[in-house]
């Protein structure tokens, strides 16, 4: 996808001056499977949106064990690691694919902020939807059974389910990849009976 595309169509900015200027600042990367974007406690220097792939944010706990604390897979999503701009980064971000995303250094973007007010609304929103999906994440896992989060996952990435790891969607739900195994086979055991009965008048 172009950059200019990008801008308008999955950004949304139709204000052609300012497409321009953003477009003027804005750099493609490109990540490999297991490369990272930014690492913890690292400046995050630069608002980036993914443009294709799968992204996973992380942190060890004092144990020293990966959590893994959200997940980044449609396009135009911001790859957020902290909620201020230049301010240290509460989280890793890994890709999970081979990744393809658009960068905007932060200096630059918060001029342009300054002079097009629509452009930090933008940005507010963006903020305000990671709170709240960040709230959904930890009433899910505070307030609901294994086999509920499973579910929950299920419909709220169906895009994932398959296409990273099981120990990382354990990790992401709170349980053990021995838990999650066992909720998977309970989910193919209550569907297997439907499966049977629809095709059972055929020969």
């Amino acid at each position: 996808m172009l950059t200019e595309t990008f801008i308008a169509d999955v950004l949304h900015i139709r204000d052609a001056a300012l497409a321009d200027r953003l477009a003027s600042i804005a750099e493609r990367l490109h990540l490999s499977k297991g490369e990272l974007l930014i690492r913890e406690g690292e400046p995050q220097t630069r608002f980036v949106f993914l443009v294709e792939g799968i992204l996973r944010g992380y942190f060890l706990d004092i144990g020293g064990r990966d959590i893994t604390d959200c997940f980044t897979y449609q396009c135009g999503t911001p790859a957020v690691s902290c909620f201020s701009i230049g301010t240290s980064s509460a989280i890793s971000v890994e890709a999970l694919t081979s990744c393809e995303l658009l960068s905007l250094p932060n200096d630059a973007l918060t001029a342009l902020m300054e002079e097009y007010p629509r452009l930090l609304w933008d940005y507010n929103r963006m903020l305000q939807q990671a709170l709240r999906t960040h709230w959904e994440i930890r009433t899910m896992l505070c307030q609901h059974t294994a086999m509920e989060r499973y579910q929950w996952f299920l419909q709220t990435y169906p895009a994932l389910a398959d296409r990273v790891s099981n120990k990382y969607i354990a990790s992401f739900l709170g349980m053990t990849p021995v838990t999650l195994s066992r909720l998977r086979r309970a989910l193919r055991e209550q569907a297997a009976p439907g499966r049977t009965q629809q095709g059972g008048g055929q020969p």
